[in-house]
């Protein structure tokens, strides 16, 4: 019983904080806006591997329209993830060293609704993208996998994000989620809202 009330409380929190924020000043993102944003991070590990793997991805969204007190944008997004894995074996008697290594490209349409929650020079974000990823795979030097392969998959991902812009036309971001990167951080470029 517990538990229902503090979600219905919680649920009651934010809908009161959406209603009274649609009078509030927009934010560094509205209609019409333009974002290019650079980022570098944590890699989506398709592959299962733990530890760091890296990840850069460029993201372009437009602010098309209005959408209660925040603004959805759509745009594209394109990504690179590196992985690899090295280990050594023993055969009789004979030591082989051997690694593979997988090179994902990424191009995808992106699509967020955008919010400043009153903060001056702050953008929040939550979105999706959807879209294809190129994997290009290399056995390294196994001398008994010579499986060399390049395939297509599908991409979907969710991402949360915030930017804060010291500048009009500068900001810093970070975005998590699973998507290109499980965590970005970067720089982003604001064209239009000036």
């Amino acid at each position: 019983m517990k538990t229902t009330i503090s979600k219905i409380s919680f649920i009651a929190i934010i809908l009161s904080l959406l209603a009274s924020s649609s009078v509030l000043a927009d934010g560094p993102v509205v209609k019409g806006t333009s974002v290019l944003g650079f980022g570098l991070g944590m890699a989506n590990r398709y592959y299962g591997f733990s530890g760091f793997s890296p990840g850069v991805k460029v993201n372009y969204e437009v602010g098309l329209w209005k959408a209660g007190p925040g603004v959805v944008t759509l745009g594209g997004t394109f990504g690179y993830t590196f992985q690899s894995y090295r280990n050594r074996y023993i055969i009789l008697g004979n030591g082989y060293n051997y690694s593979y290594s997988w090179h994902n490209f990424i191009i995808a349409a992106r699509s967020a609704w955008h919010h400043n929650w009153g903060v001056e020079k702050l953008d929040t974000y939550a979105g999706a993208s959807a879209g294809v990823r190129f994997n290009i795979y290399n056995d390294g030097d196994d001398p008994y996998n010579t499986d060399d392969y390049s395939r297509v998959y599908p991409h979907f991902g969710g991402f949360v994000g915030a930017c804060y812009y010291f500048k009009p036309d500068l900001g810093v971001f970070a975005e998590a989620g699973y998507d290109i990167n499980f965590l970005t951080v970067g720089l982003n470029l604001n064209f239009g809202n000036h």
